[in-house]
């Protein structure tokens, strides 16, 4: 029996059923955005937020810290966090998740996940807390905010956060007012004064060089600083005050000077509180699955991974079955004892569809390790699931070699994560995108083992993600392509079968010792193709009358008539004569027989009297010879 195809067990988000795949910007939520409910649903609403976060460990170990803090336990816990993780780590996931506990207080408890987080923390119920949200990229320093919606005018961080302490009135502001207006960092006394005495109290900061960047001409950075060492100390000394800052750490993004007042602003953290890193690739496929499937919360393990039905567990087992039997032409890293395991971790993934990123990918600069693979996959899912239904592909997995690259979208954000955008015509020309793609081509070509599989298009596409994203390994090699695309049935010398023909005939891709990568220099495939399209039809005429003088002209002493037009270009008289056509002429042509006809009664203006004299030489089929005559030209 077949295995069931993957959207058949695993159902994706409704959004991505309906082809509407979510834009990176639904995975790169801003706090401002939940605290003033203009955000998406997911993000907005708490329970259906906790539904579709997968609790890590580290965010396990982050929120439950935080609960037993804000609720007055000081053993085992920070009072500061520095969540100082690569561009699109889920950090801001992370702040979420911190805000939505704090707001819903013992309301949160029944939430998803939320009485493990409990039992670990040893803590009965959840606590509520006063809650200051501060977001650098929409805070402005310059315009302000507030004094004309009934909250006091303020212009700086300290500002901002009293102001929300105290729910938009000058409750708590008003102590820090002159400050704010002579932008002048309080000091510890003053912030005591500025937070609630009364309850607990959470501050998040989010995008914080964003902040200090751009405001740095109006003197921000230093008391910004300065503010935060303070209130690092205040927090430090109370039982039930958390302060967690975000500080995105993008090189790209960062001046001499940003990367001063990064270090610098590091360092604090560190000294007083705990840094946090919010994103595990042993945990990755978890948090995909559970942002772009639908998820059942009480079909779960002990770690909070979802459970999966007998059909996944049957395609899981038969795959591991292949990479047992195939273990010695596969790569000594993965773990072939273990595959069962590995399969079971990663569906509907093929484990390599995701290892991929965290082995080759992260190192890419332009890479966004979280916000970056979600929005791929949202797209990948999409495109998967709808051609599925419509009966075009029917894969038990969701592979590298099915990565829907030929769909404008996909490819766009692909590059997009690679930072090279020029390999756009490398897809194309080689993989797919285009009906004469190369391994498009040579799939509708092949055998039927080969073209039901399309095992060209899958190699091709693997090799392109395992070539294109490491620094430190830009090369796919023949075990990983093997990994990648094998699958129950496949025989696995077809693999280099389609090797052989990928690399004989693709434009940019290059093999060396049994690696290979695609890249944007063009191969001597390609070389040749580009000279070929210039070679005049004239100069292979030419080089074929050529070359077919230098045949004929050896052998026998018969008389030789090369490329007769007229006639009498061919004596009437009683003995042999080789009559060689002009290979213009060939017997596919209608009109070369009636040439032959003409030349063969006529000569001159009289009929001929020796027909049988002479001996026709015709081209049976011209084009293999252009075509030989028009690649020794080219090289």
């Amino acid at each position: 029996m077949p295995l069931q195809p993957w959207f058949k067990v695993a159902q994706p988000r409704e959004d991505l059923v309906l082809g509407k795949p979510l834009d990176a910007a639904e995975f790169a939520v801003h706090l401002d955005d939940i605290r003033l409910n203009r955000a998406a649903a997911d993000y907005l609403e708490p329970k259906r937020f906790f539904e579709r976060t997968f609790l890590t460990a580290n965010l396990t170990t982050l929120a439950t810290e935080v609960i037993r803090r804000l609720s007055g336990e000081t053993l085992e816990t920070s009072a500061v966090f520095n969540l100082a993780t690569q561009f699109g780590g889920g950090k801001t996931h992370a702040l979420t998740l911190l805000y939505h506990l704090a707001r819903g207080g013992a309301k949160a408890d029944q939430w998803p996940g939320v009485r493990k987080l409990l039992e670990r923390a040893g803590i009965s119920t959840n606590p509520e807390a006063a809650t200051a949200v501060f977001v650098g990229n929409e805070f402005d320093a310059i315009k302000g905010r507030g004094g004309d919606d009934g909250t006091p005018f303020r212009r700086t961080i300290w500002g901002e956060i009293a102001v929300q302490l105290g729910n938009g009135s000058d409750e708590y502001f008003r102590h820090v007012a002159e400050h704010d207006r002579e932008l002048t960092p309080p000091g510890g006394d003053v912030i005591r004064e500025m937070l609630p005495a009364d309850r607990p109290c959470l501050i998040l900061v989010d995008e914080l060089m964003n902040f200090i960047s751009r405001f740095r001409k109006q003197g921000i950075p230093g008391p910004t600083y300065h503010f935060l060492h303070n209130l690092s100390e205040v927090a430090r000394g109370r039982k039930n005050i958390v302060m967690a800052v975000s500080i995105p750490k993008s090189e790209l993004e960062m001046t001499s000077e940003d990367e001063a007042d990064f270090t610098r602003i590091s360092k604090l953290l560190e000294r007083v509180g705990k840094s946090v890193v919010m994103s595990s690739e042993r945990e990755a496929s978890e948090i995909i699955r559970r942002r772009l499937f639908e998820f059942d919360a009480n079909l779960v393990d002990r770690e909070g991974k979802g459970i999966w039905g007998q059909e996944a567990v049957k395609v899981c087992n038969e795959y591991a079955d292949w990479v047992q039997s195939h273990r010695h032409q596969l790569p000594g890293w993965f773990p072939v004892d273990s595959a069962r395991d590995e399969f079971l971790a990663a569906y509907p993934f093929h484990p390599l569809t995701l290892s991929v990123f965290e082995r080759k990918w992260q190192t890419l600069p332009t890479f966004q390790r979280t916000r970056g693979i979600l929005k791929l996959f949202a797209l990948w899912v999409s495109e998967a699931y709808r051609s599925g239904y419509a009966g075009a592909h029917k894969d038990p997995l969701i592979t590298l070699g099915t990565a829907p690259l030929e769909n404008s979208l996909f490819r766009t954000a692909t590059l997009g994560q690679l930072g090279e955008n020029r390999l756009e015509g490398t897809i194309t020309t080689d993989i797919c995108g285009k009906s004469d793609s190369h391994a498009v081509r040579f799939d509708n070509e092949a055998i039927d083992a080969i073209k039901k599989t399309r095992l060209h298009r899958k190699v091709a596409a693997t090799i392109f993600f395992e070539s294109n994203g490491g620094q430190a390994s830009n090369q796919a090699t023949e075990p990983e392509i093997r990994l990648a695309v094998g699958e129950p049935g496949l025989d696995i010398g077809n693999v280099e079968t389609v090797l052989n023909a990928l690399v004989s005939s693709s434009y940019y891709l290059a093999a060396e010792n049994k690696k290979y990568w695609f890249s944007l220099s063009p191969n001597l495939n390609k070389l040749l193709a580009d000279r070929r399209a210039n070679i005049s039809a004239a100069r292979i005429l030419e080089r074929a009358k050529t070359e077919i003088r230098e045949v004929f002209s050896k052998g026998p002493s018969v008389d030789r008539v090369y490329f007769p037009e007229k006639s009498n270009a061919i004596p009437d008289r009683p003995q042999l004569t080789f009559a060689i056509l002009s290979p213009e002429f060939n017997m596919t042509n209608d009109s070369t027989h009636g040439l032959l006809e003409s030349l063969t009664r006529e000569s001159g203006s009289s009929a001929r009297t020796f027909k049988s004299g002479i001996v026709w030489c015709v081209p049976d089929n011209i084009t293999a010879l252009n075509d030989e005559i028009r690649k020794m030209l080219a090289w």
